[in-house]
């Protein structure tokens, strides 16, 4: 029996995303950062080492089921009202369109998740840029015999920590993938509730949510910096990452124009009242 269409077009949606997964997590696994020196008066370097308070999987874990769940109410609602795409035949069986609908959504969410973090991820092994707790974890000694050094910018010196994983994380503070991540979430988030989740009741509750997503994402930026993770500068370049590809994603991939506007985007007549007539009169 012949594998249908939809079928064949689920397993190229995973072999595309793996063609994007799997380089992240081979530059994770085999890439070594570049090797940036810094200078001894540079007091960026020399704040203390905390522990982060959001950890990447548990950042992970809320942008993918917050905006997951929010994609399959919103899509089965629209089915419920008979707005939604009709049900679909995948190999011979019959499937709910909300639940297609749900799984095109969420794929492309994914991409575009995955897209930011290869950006990010590649962009922090190619900059190397150090964290502001490098003195604090490496305590450098520097080469005194090296020519290198002769200017005051530090390139060879020997870290006193030998731990291979925090010597290498050290390295890795621009831009900063938390924020970037959180930021793309909290867009797309807004973007998929502004066009599809069509609310007639309060206009201010969709957005009282979109405001308090956003302040989400924002929060975790400023925990980065709080906490010496990353520069503040890491953290406005991840949110612009992560905020243009939540609007490339959202716009020409998602395509949001085939949904139409919100309802409350819709244009209405307004009532023209002819003009009183006035009564004529002779003097």
């Amino acid at each position: 029996m012949a594998v249908d269409k939809l079928i064949w077009k689920i397993i190229l949606d995973v072999i595309v995303l793996a063609c994007v997964a799997v380089p992240i997590l081979m530059i994770h696994l085999f890439a070594e950062p570049y090797q940036r020196g810094y200078f001894e008066s540079d007091v960026s370097l020399r704040l203390p080492f905390k522990e982060q308070s959001i950890s990447e999987g548990l950042l992970a874990g809320i942008g993918f089921a917050f905006n997951i769940a929010t994609i399959i109410l919103v899509e089965l609602v629209r089915d419920k009202r008979g707005k939604g795409i009709g049900d679909k035949f995948l190999s011979g069986s019959l499937i709910s369109g909300w639940l297609w609908e749900s799984y095109t959504t969420i794929g492309v969410f994914t991409f575009g998740a995955a897209c930011q973090q290869f950006t990010v991820n590649s962009t922090k092994y190619v900059i190397g840029r150090l964290r502001p707790y490098f003195f604090d974890i490496c305590r450098p000694i520097p080469d005194t015999s090296s020519n290198l050094n002769s200017l005051g910018y530090i390139q060879a010196f020997t870290c006193q920590n030998t731990n291979a994983a925090e010597l290498k994380e050290m390295r890795l503070s621009f831009p900063s993938a938390h924020s970037s991540f959180a930021m793309y979430s909290a867009i797309f988030f807004i973007f998929y509730v502004q066009v599809k989740g069509k609310w007639r009741g309060s206009k201010l509750l969709r957005h009282t949510m979109q405001f308090a997503v956003l302040m989400g994402a924002w929060y975790v930026g400023l925990t980065r910096v709080v906490e010496h993770k990353h520069h503040w500068s890491d953290v406005a370049v991840g949110f612009a990452v992560g905020a243009i590809y939540a609007v490339i994603v959202f716009v020409f991939i998602l395509k949001p124009k085939k949904y139409g506007p919100p309802g409350d985007w819709e244009i209405t007549q307004p009532q023209i009242l002819p003009r009183p007539v006035l009564a004529s009169s002779n003097y």
